[in-house]
């Protein structure tokens, strides 16, 4: 009799444990249920926390917990390259519209001229901003290939006479300029000014630069020194000194009113920079302008 007692006991305590061992695993299932959904949606990333000790749920959130974190991870980075993909999609389509913008300003020259030396000259210009582009798309071709999202064109360097790279921008703006009133002044040494450099990188700064000229001014005026420093001034009576502190910021605009991507200063200061010069922006008396030095040879 008492030995049945005694069994009944021991299994009702048996029974009861295991009552609670099943209820405490219920619950924390049902948590870890809630913790994988939030760690799906992205609204949690901390480690699983669990209300029983019971080691083999634990085991269960801890392998969880460490593909979910390895999910997690692959996300940011993903996200993080689609984010690079497309600034540099952006940077590029920015780039692509100067020569663009070049080649519809030679043409227009090139239908009013009637001096036979000019067209040909133009016709040059026209073909020189064509390559560019097929160069240009070509580099966004092997971006786009590329695995290095630091990928940068082996650029080969020569002498470059620096009046004759900022005389071709400047007439690569001539329509612009014409639409805005712009008559471009310009101070030039007596002597050549030479610097070694790459002559596509550097003719983007100076397209980057009167570009942003071309939308912004109405007037400009350009002077080299015979040390390689040049000076870019043009009107910018609305600008205060806040927005001249972040002219060279990417995708900083002055006005949201224009269809700029605030892309071309920030563009040509990492240009200036590859090229071991510097750039810089002031503004005094309504006046802006921006000056760049460049490594003589």
């Amino acid at each position: 009799m008492w030995i049945f007692i005694v069994l009944s006991v021991v299994l009702a305590a048996a029974v009861i444990v295991l009552a609670i061992k099943v209820a405490l695993l219920k619950r924390a299932f049902t948590e870890i249920d809630e913790q994988v959904k939030d760690h799906l949606d992205g609204t949690n990333s901390s480690a699983f926390q669990l209300s029983t000790s019971d080691r083999d749920a634990r085991k269960l959130a801890n392998d969880l917990d460490g593909e979910l974190q390895a999910l997690h991870a692959e996300r940011v980075f993903l996200k993080d390259g689609d984010k690079r993909m497309k600034e540099n999609v952006t940077a590029i389509s920015h780039d692509l519209r100067t020569p663009l913008t070049a080649i519809n300003s030679y043409a227009d020259l090139l239908e009013s001229e009637t001096d036979e030396a000019k067209r040909k000259e133009y016709l040059e210009r026209i073909k020189d901003r064509t390559s560019e582009l097929k160069d240009m798309t070509g580099e966004l071709f092997k971006y786009s290939v590329s695995s290095d999202t630091q990928y940068d064109s082996q650029l080969s360097n020569e002498d470059l006479d620096l009046q004759s790279m900022i005389e071709n921008s400047l007439i690569s703006f001539y329509k612009e300029f014409t639409s805005m009133g712009i008559e471009p002044k310009t101070d030039f040494p007596s002597e050549k000014v030479i610097i070694n450099s790459n002559r596509k990188t550097l003719m983007r700064v100076f397209d980057n630069i009167f570009s942003n000229v071309a939308k912004y001014a109405s007037t400009l005026t350009v002077k080299l020194t015979p040390e390689g420093v040049v000076t870019v001034t043009n009107d910018a009576p609305d600008l205060t000194p806040v927005q001249v502190s972040k002219l060279f910021d990417k995708y900083f605009t002055v006005s949201d009113g224009t269809d700029s991507t605030g892309l071309g200063l920030s563009i040509a200061k990492d240009l200036v920079a590859k090229m071991g010069g510097s750039i810089s922006a002031a503004l005094e008396d309504g006046m802006l302008t921006i000056r760049i030095s460049l490594k003589k040879q």
